[in-house]
């Protein structure tokens, strides 16, 4: 009996352990199985909560973006017309276009309209011939155009001074200009002031005057043409010697010989650059 109780004893041990084995392995078949039934749930129950945690992500912050764009290469934006209908558009898309570059001004608007024009020159009219060949020392005035009846018709005629001083033809070049500067006077009646005029030569000096202002002249040609009785064609060749001239010269202009008006006496002389002058003529004597 005690050899069956000793037997049925070990052969219960022996089943215990063989059941043993089988439960531990049923039980980790069991949380495998659970395991992953747990990861299916997971996903599909996460990734709702996981898209909405993407979508609601907080932005960067405002510093941290600039410091990445000053790193950037700066794009070119170039600044296209407006339409003809621009008008539809808002003040601020026309302010986005290029400022029209305005020209460079050497001096305010303001001071270029009021700056007043350069003053014209006042003409130097002549005042005074000085002739040191002929003594002759005179003022000069101005004359101009005269009309007389000669043979029942009128013809005009230089008017010549009555005192012993020159006339300067008012038409003719002031001084100091390019032009022909005309100056007449009498030979025998009125003073007489051209009365030795005929024996001046060559390279003779003529100083004429405005005011303080001194003017230098050479004498270069004198002609003694017929005038009394001539033709007209005879008289206007005389004539054309007072025209005016593109050079700077000077023309005196009277009667020959002494007590006729056979002849006209002409003297050409030619201006001397200012800077020929003799220092000691600067100022009249």
């Amino acid at each position: 009996m005690a050899d069956t109780a000793s037997e049925q004893s070990g052969g219960s041990a022996k089943h215990s352990l063989i059941r043993r084995p089988a439960a531990a392995a049923l039980t980790a078949r069991l949380l495998i199985a659970g395991g992953a039934v747990l990861l299916i749930l997971a996903a599909l129950f996460g990734y709702p909560y996981v898209a909405t945690r993407l979508t609601t992500a907080p932005t960067a912050d405002p510093g941290v973006l600039d410091a990445a764009a000053a790193q950037e290469p700066a794009s070119t934006v170039v600044s296209m017309p407006l339409p003809d209908d621009s008008a539809h558009l808002s003040a601020d898309a026309r302010t986005m276009d290029a400022p029209t570059q305005q020209p460079e001004q050497t001096q305010p608007a303001w001071m270029a309209a009021s700056a007043p024009p350069p003053p014209t020159p006042t003409p130097a009219v002549p005042s005074r011939i000085v002739i040191p060949a002929i003594h002759l020392d005179a003022p000069v005035v101005s004359t101009s155009w005269q009309t007389r009846e000669v043979s029942g018709g009128l013809h005009a005629f230089w008017d010549v001074p009555a005192e012993r001083a020159a006339g300067w033809h008012v038409t003719s070049a002031p001084l100091g200009v390019p032009g022909n500067t005309v100056l007449n006077g009498h030979n025998t009646t009125h003073g007489e002031v051209f009365r030795d005029l005929y024996t001046l030569e060559p390279g003779a000096s003529i100083t004429m005057y405005s005011g303080d202002a001194l003017y230098r002249y050479t004498v270069s040609e004198i002609l003694i043409l017929p005038e009394a009785g001539q033709p007209l064609e005879v008289r206007l060749q005389n004539a054309r010697y007072i025209l005016p001239t593109e050079d700077e010269r000077l023309t005196l202009v009277t009667c020959h010989p002494y007590g006729s008006l056979r002849n006209r006496l002409i003297v050409i002389a030619k201006r001397v650059p200012a800077t020929m002058l003799d220092p000691a003529l600067v100022a009249p004597p």
